[in-house]
């Protein structure tokens, strides 16, 4: 029986909602590999989670555009190996031609794990 090593995979989740904190459902999620140019798709469910799972090691870019909302960026995520990064995306009202871009420079909460 084959045994399989820790991997070398980390993932991204969260939640989308709107200015007011109702969910966003069936939202797309894209996350972009800065190293590769990688592009890994995924989409909010009907409690407004979404999961980028499996995501090479790297510094990505988060993208999400929703009709009638701006676009959101956020962007300088550093995903490490068997890390979970939780990113909460509150959407703002406006044209998708808009955008807001996050830039986060201080260390982000791991709320998946005990650290």
């Amino acid at each position: 029986m084959p045994v399989f090593g820790q991997g070398d995979r980390g993932a991204i989740t969260g939640t989308v909602s709107d200015p007011a904190g109702g969910v966003v459902v069936s939202a797309p999620v894209q996350g972009r590999n800065i190293e590769t140019g990688a592009i890994y798709d995924a989409a909010s469910t009907s409690t407004g989670s979404y999961l980028l799972g499996q995501l090479p090691a790297g510094t990505y870019e988060l993208a999400v555009t929703v009709p009638g909302f701006k676009k959101y960026i956020r962007s300088g995520l550093v995903v490490q190996v068997a890390q979970t990064m939780r990113i909460d995306i509150s959407l703002e009202v406006g044209s998708a031609t808009e955008s807001v871009t996050v830039t986060e420079a201080a260390p982000l909460l791991k709320t998946e794990s005990g650290e």
